[in-house]
């Protein structure tokens, strides 16, 4: 296990509040963006698929502390979105912000579809409607995974140790 599980857990923790006290009353487009998703996805795309794994099932989990579904469904979700999307890294041209909007697009759609999935088979109510009213949170996605991936970036670069040559 790595040390980034010691910014996931207090990072996540201060999103899930932003996400759940601020966010929906502060719309961005009349939409409310899944920042926890798009940290963990824009992590991942950064240090690899196990890393995205990991930042993607603690966001998860805190996303479900805040909501009425069972805990481990937002997990879930979000793990089985961001895997196709971080492969996928792997074979796009090396544009990093290009690929970062496209992952984000295509993870996105994947997540509200795996937990449109899991609602219904839960019998806690979505309907086919509800899902595609949220699907232009996609290409609101695809935009914000841009500052939040040059954000991670930054991050990133503060938490690896800088090479000393003498």
């Amino acid at each position: 296990m790595s040390n980034s599980i010691y910014v996931a857990i207090p990072l996540m923790a201060l999103l899930a509040i932003a996400q759940t006290a601020i966010l929906p009353r502060v719309p961005v487009l009349g939409m409310v963006p899944q920042l926890l998703f798009l940290v963990a996805l824009a992590w991942g795309l950064l240090r690899g698929l196990e890393q995205g794994l990991l930042w993607a099932f603690i966001a998860g989990i805190f996303v479900d502390l805040f909501s009425l579904t069972p805990i481990g469904l937002s997990s879930l979700a979000y793990m089985l979105a961001v895997t196709p999307a971080i492969l996928l890294q792997g074979v796009l041209p090396p544009r990093r912000y290009l690929v970062a909007g496209l992952a984000a697009i295509l993870a996105t759609i994947i997540y509200l579809l795996v937990y449109f999935i899991a609602l219904r088979f839960f019998d806690l109510g979505m309907s086919i409607d509800t899902l595609l009213e949220m699907l232009p949170v996609a290409l609101l996605h695809g935009i914000l995974i841009v500052p939040i991936y040059a954000l991670m970036q930054a991050i990133l670069n503060l938490l690896q140790p800088r090479r000393v040559e003498l």
